[in-house]
């Protein structure tokens, strides 16, 4: 049996789709094919740059917990990375970290933390820039998102 070029293309397609366990009820066309591979492929890449993205920007504790939070409050991401750079109007050399807080009482209540690594030597001048950072952002920003994300001063 001989087949012909667009039988075969079809034929590796299909074969394709099976193979990586998408399976359609249909008969697949190439539209649906193009729009599965959109949505199935992209839409974890793009998570997944982003979430390198954050961990260039901050230093993250318990990385696992902290993805599987942000996969479970992916609205959180963008805001965490629009965060950096207003954060860095206000602090620019200041050490950054992201980490996910576990309320002891309830294991179920849980929220992420930047903290701003300050000098101790300038508290007075730190919750000043905090105050102004707070005004001209994050209470704009914070709203829809505030009881998943608290940005805080952390002194060390």
């Amino acid at each position: 049996m001989v087949l012909k070029n667009q039988e075969k293309h079809n034929l590796l397609k299909t074969s394709f789709l099976v193979h990586t366990f998408v399976k359609p009820k249909k008969r697949c066309s190439d539209d649906w094919f193009q729009n599965t591979e959109n949505n199935w492929l992209t839409e974890d890449s793009k998570q997944s740059y982003k979430f390198s993205r954050i961990s260039k920007f901050y230093t993250i504790e318990n990385i696992l917990d902290v993805n599987r939070f942000l996969q479970n409050h992916s609205n959180l991401i963008d805001v965490i990375l629009e965060a950096h750079p207003q954060i860095r109007k206000y602090f620019p050399t200041e050490k950054l970290r992201l980490k996910l807080y576990v309320d002891p009482e309830s294991s179920e209540w849980e929220y992420l933390i930047i903290s701003i690594c300050a000098s101790p030597e300038f508290v007075d001048e730190s919750l000043n820039q905090l105050d102004e950072f707070d005004e001209n952002w994050w209470i704009d920003a914070s709203l829809g998102v505030a009881v998943n994300l608290c940005i805080h001063l952390d002194f060390e």
